[in-house]
């Protein structure tokens, strides 16, 4: 009598597939925090451009009117910066952070960005900068600013 032999079957078995499904499940389980902290830092460092580009804006109006004051929106001391500035504020920071400026006078001014939306988590916090060009980061949680804030 002769044995039938099963033709060789080829592909995966369930138990393979399901091993597969597994490890990739695993792997994105640890990637995705590290991946939505490296989209964070880089929106922080989009907000610090545009702080600093706007600081930028402030001093030149402040040669050419030796005042920081009138330059929110509705010409108020703070607020939204207006469009008296040249600089109009970026889409991808401002879905990210609020920016305003928090404090202005005769010779000194505070900005600040405000996470919002996905970033509203940030380690980070609120940044501000002033008049004498220094980044002061405020943690949502209170206390000190972690070392990668301070890029």
């Amino acid at each position: 009598m002769m044995i039938n032999k099963l033709p060789y079957q080829r592909g995966f078995s369930l138990i393979e597939l399901m091993i597969a499904v597994a490890i990739i499940g695993v792997l994105g389980f640890v990637a995705y925090p590290q991946y939505q902290a490296f989209l964070q830092q880089g929106n922080r460092a989009d907000a610090l451009e545009q702080l600093t580009s706007l600081e930028l804006e402030m001093r030149q109006f402040y040669f050419e009117n030796t005042t920081y004051k009138g330059l929110a929106s509705g010409g108020g001391d703070t607020g939204t910066p207006s469009s008296t500035l040249l600089m109009e504020l970026d889409d991808s920071v401002t879905d990210f952070y609020t920016i305003t400026i928090s404090a202005a006078d005769k010779h000194s001014f505070q900005l600040k960005a405000v996470p919002k939306s996905s970033q509203s988590n940030d380690i980070c916090g609120s940044i501000e900068i002033g008049v004498n060009g220094t980044f002061i980061y405020t943690p949502s949680g209170g206390g000190a600013a972690p070392d990668a804030c301070k890029q």
